[in-house]
């Protein structure tokens, strides 16, 4: 390969190195079958597959009346998870419990009041993770570029609805009326990364767990806005988030 050729080769790999990290995402989806039932949320008899709900599981309160609530109190998110999970680190934990109570506070507050304390018209959110694993970053990068070893790293996920690869995580969401303590929804989902050629943040160990939670975070900022719950002066409609958008 000549010197003029060799420089226009690097030049391509520079450009299309650049394109992929512009255009980098993260996508997850929904699992397969009902997830675990954590604790969490105490009741879950209510909870069921709703047609008009993306999460896995959903309950709503009939006759709520949702457009006298102007302000949501955001509880301190954190983990709830089962001893299968009690390998985490210290370290992880606090990014994970960090990670969660971030994301969705920052997206609500675009649209929504943000309290401190229960009050009057005030919703309370009551968000867990119960369920969280890391992608495995090594066999990742190899089993997405070479599409043979891809059915090996998907054999043990078959029964469960998990490539051996990808980041896992449930989370669990309740509503409340924040004086009376009545529930007005609750949910339960349960997201898994993509494998998605090139998929960003899916390299590094928590990628697709951050995923799911933009993910949620965005739904309930549309769902609570649909649902009618008074939106902050000057806050426009926040937009659905689509199953398989990536994130």
């Amino acid at each position: 390969m000549g010197p003029m050729r060799s420089g226009r080769f690097v030049i391509l790999a520079g450009l299309l190195v650049a394109a992929m990290i512009v255009t980098a995402c993260t996508a997850t989806r929904a699992r397969r079958g009902a997830p675990e039932e954590s604790g969490f949320l105490g009741d879950y008899s209510n909870l069921q597959k709703n047609p008009n709900n993306a999460a896995a599981l959903v309950y709503v309160r009939p006759g709520v009346q949702w457009a006298r609530y102007n302000t949501i109190q955001l509880d301190s998110a954190g983990l709830y998870l089962a001893d299968r999970d009690g390998k985490l680190s210290p370290e992880d934990q606090e990014r994970l419990a960090g990670m969660l109570y971030n994301t969705l506070s920052d997206e609500l507050d675009k649209y929504f009041v943000l309290a401190s304390g229960p009050g009057p018209n005030t919703i309370r959110l009551r968000v867990a993770l119960t369920q969280v694993q890391g992608a495995k970053v090594a066999a990742r990068v190899v089993t997405t570029v070479i599409p043979q070893l891809r059915t090996l790293s998907t054999v043990g996920g078959l029964a469960t609805d998990t490539a051996g690869t990808v980041g896992t995580a449930t989370g669990e969401m309740e509503a409340l009326d924040s004086l009376t303590g009545e529930r007005l929804a609750a949910a339960v989902d349960d997201r898994a990364g993509t494998k998605a050629l090139f998929a960003g943040r899916a390299y590094t160990k928590w990628g697709d767990v951050q995923a799911a939670v933009t993910y949620w975070s965005t739904r309930m900022a549309w769902q609570l806005a649909r649902q009618g719950v008074r939106l902050k002066p000057g806050a426009s409609m926040p937009e659905e988030p689509k199953e398989s958008r990536s994130l």
